[in-house]
């Protein structure tokens, strides 16, 4: 699931909540991995936090586990309350959070979660992203100054066409131009060689094109 949280200003934290239920007849001892943290880096940096129940671990904790006191395996039937916590220090920005959940007892039978948090009031809550679809995200940060990193989803491979191009219709840049499998990608653009100004990024790929608007400000 991808959840997009549209926030008008600073908040003291944005949260995402989720549950795993024990649906075996034995106990189990659940796992959560970071496998994803993607945060805007203003001054102070943004953080995001592991939390099991009202425990919140360290934010440079990846991986915790229900195998301590507060947090014990999880009994037949029980369910585990967990959550995502990102703190937005300051500034306008997006971050990207990815976590996989699972057990010791299969430990490769993992669940993925995709979650967005955001502080600019430019972005649609329902701009809710469909992982078993095709997208171009909105870059981020935006506006930007000399690099951003736009998103994208693929949901069956292809050939995959990243371009750029300038007000006037001009190409400028082609950040992708490759065969990829199907999966979630992010890329790094950067725009030491251009000017200030309004920036038209398209995606194209199989029978799907979406363009987006980026402004870079020098």
């Amino acid at each position: 699931e991808t959840f997009k949280y549209d926030i008008p200003g600073l908040q003291t934290d944005i949260a995402f909540h989720f549950e795993a239920v024990n649906i075996s007849i034995d106990t189990q001892t659940v796992f959560l991995v970071r496998t994803i943290n993607d945060l805007p880096f203003p001054e102070p940096q943004w953080t995001s936090s592991l939390c099991f129940g009202e425990l919140c671990f360290p934010p440079d904790l990846d991986s915790v586990a229900t195998t301590i006191a507060q947090n014990p395996p999880i009994a037949p039937n029980d369910t585990l309350y967990a959550s995502v916590h990102v703190f937005p220090q300051s500034g306008i920005g997006t971050a990207n959070i990815q976590v996989q959940i699972g057990t010791f007892a299969h430990p490769d039978d993992r669940t993925t979660l995709d979650f967005i948090a955001t502080t600019d009031p430019s972005v649609s809550v329902n701009e809710e992203i469909n992982l078993n679809d095709y997208l171009l995200a909105q870059n981020y940060p935006n506006p930007f100054n000399p690099s951003t990193k736009i998103e994208y989803r693929v949901k069956e491979a292809g050939f995959v066409s990243l371009e750029v191009y300038n007000i006037l219709g001009v190409k400028v840049a082609t950040p992708i131009n490759d065969y990829k499998p199907a999966g979630k990608y992010i890329v790094d653009f950067v725009a030491d060689d251009l000017a200030s100004g309004v920036y038209l990024y398209k995606l194209s790929v199989n029978n799907f094109t979406q363009t987006r608007k980026m402004i870079l400000e020098k």
